[in-house]
């Protein structure tokens, strides 16, 4: 398996007793009725600690750690992550150290309470859907292996379904009830998607697309996208669309050099045009549902968001300084805001033009100007600038409520009203756990119903709740 191009932005042993306090129960104030800690040092609005999972005791080795699923087990990537399904949290979790992650099981916890559901082997999976079909998390094997199979995990027991195939599976997708398949041999232009359902993966179809790459270059699980309204098979530098009920190619496209595509909401496709070279981006495309260009930019400024979530279709895609209309392409507004360029430019820098967007939340974008040293937050449908900060830091986006984003660096998690700018909260991993190891070192989040939030770093996982 290939490393994905842009690492965004931005887990058959008995199940072992779980510890639900957190680490470092000194600095935990009290609990609450639901046994929900309020977290020492932080304002009320704060959710507190509802539960603490930690991959070492999940596991039984001291040294495991959690990885997304995504990735598979096959090699570790080292990325931290979890699948959000529902009432279920999956991780894998295993013991890092060599280009495997050893020992690995699949780990399904209870989201609400923290409770360990279930724990089930989980090696040489060389990756796994992000969301569910049937209540299953489909996984798949190498398919160069002795015997490739679809490999699929019940959510609510853990219990494992095994599909032999004889299909070389490179990439895997779930929407609704459909299990999407991509498989067969890149290097010589042979790939076929199939649609269906573990037990009978191309029960819906089986369409051939005669497109391919290199095995180095095959960027998974990116090659593979079904969530954005239509299917999206990328292989090097070629590109396809398909419809997702019936597998009928839609259109087809090119990637030059080293530039890449960014899928969106509404069957649109953003593509920046790279040169290899020094990597200078020299302009970006926006393609429609049927492969037309119907907006385009030659401004060096490109947006590579770490959280990708508008409102609905009204709101605009942005390319260069600009918005576009997702259905006509047409120009809606501009802002300077949308580009950084430099204070002080000279024959080395003159021309650089960096774009700010670090977020889309809703009919929010969350911009930073990294030359400016400013946070600003920009109205989509407008243009119009809504606040603008100089921070005392930046984190990673990840993920918002209707009012709050949530963002985090080594030292703590912090959620600010995306509107306003202004801090709601603060919470320090310190005042979670005293390891400074145990949650700084880059997680993922779940912003689930009711504010509350599921956080996984490589050693532990933490519930947060209103107190």
């Amino acid at each position: 398996m290939a490393m994905p191009r842009e690492i965004r932005n931005l887990l058959c042993a008995a199940i072992a007793a779980v510890a639900t306090t957190a680490g470092a129960v000194a600095v935990i104030a009290h609990a609450d009725g639901d046994g929900t800690r309020k977290i020492t040092g932080t304002v009320d609005a704060a959710p507190g600690l509802g539960w603490t999972v930690e991959a070492r005791t999940v596991h039984g080795h001291e040294s495991a750690q959690f990885r997304d699923p995504v990735y598979g087990s096959e090699y570790d990537w080292g990325m931290p992550g979890f699948l959000d399904l529902g009432d279920t949290a999956v991780a894998l979790v295993g013991v890092p150290g060599g280009m495997a992650l050893d020992d690995a099981h699949l780990v399904g916890v209870d989201a609400d309470s923290g409770r360990i559901r279930w724990l089930s082997p989980a090696g040489d999976l060389a990756g796994c859907a992000d969301s569910a079909v049937d209540a299953t998390l489909v996984c798949f094997t190498p398919g160069w292996s002795d015997d490739p199979a679809l490999v699929g995990y019940d959510l609510v027991t853990g219990e494992i379904t095994r599909v032999p195939t004889e299909w070389g599976t490179f990439a895997i997708a779930a929407a609704g009830d459909r299990l999407y398949v991509a498989e067969g041999s890149v290097e010589n232009d042979d790939v076929r998607v199939h649609a269906g359902t573990l037990l009978d993966p191309d029960a819906h179809f089986t369409r051939a697309f005669d497109m391919g790459t290199g095995w180095d270059d095959t960027a998974l699980p990116d090659a593979l996208d079904v969530r954005h309204g239509q299917g999206l098979l990328t292989l090097g530098t070629d590109i396809a669309g398909f419809d997702l009920d019936t597998g009928d190619e839609t259109w087809t496209a090119q990637v030059d050099g080293c530039s890449r595509v960014q899928p969106t909401l509404g069957a649109l496709v953003v593509r920046v045009h790279v040169e290899c070279d020094g990597l200078r981006v020299t302009g970006s495309d926006l393609l429609d549902g049927t492969g037309a260009v119907i907006a385009a930019t030659d401004s060096a400024a490109a947006h590579s968001p770490a959280f990708d979530g508008p409102a609905d279709d009204t709101v605009p895609v942005l390319l260069g300084d600009g918005a576009y209309d997702r259905a006509t392409g047409d120009p809606v507004w501009s802002a300077p805001e949308l580009v950084s360029v430099p204070r002080e430019p000279d024959e080395y820098n003159a021309n650089t033009r960096l774009g700010t967007v670090r977020a889309v939340l809703g009919d929010v974008a969350l911009l930073t100007d990294h030359t400016a040293h400013t946070e600003t937050g920009l109205d989509l449908r407008t243009g119009t600038r809504l606040w603008q900060n100089v921070p005392e830091r930046s984190g990673t986006v990840l993920g918002h409520t209707e009012d709050l984003v949530v963002q985090s660096d080594f030292t703590g998690m912090w959620a600010m009203d995306v509107r306003t700018g202004d801090l709601e909260w603060d919470i320090p991993f310190l005042a979670v756990d005293n390891d400074p190891d145990a949650l700084g070192d880059g997680g993922t989040l779940s912003v689930r119903p009711g504010d509350r939030y599921v956080y996984v770093s490589a050693r532990s996982i933490i519930g947060l709740r209103p107190l």
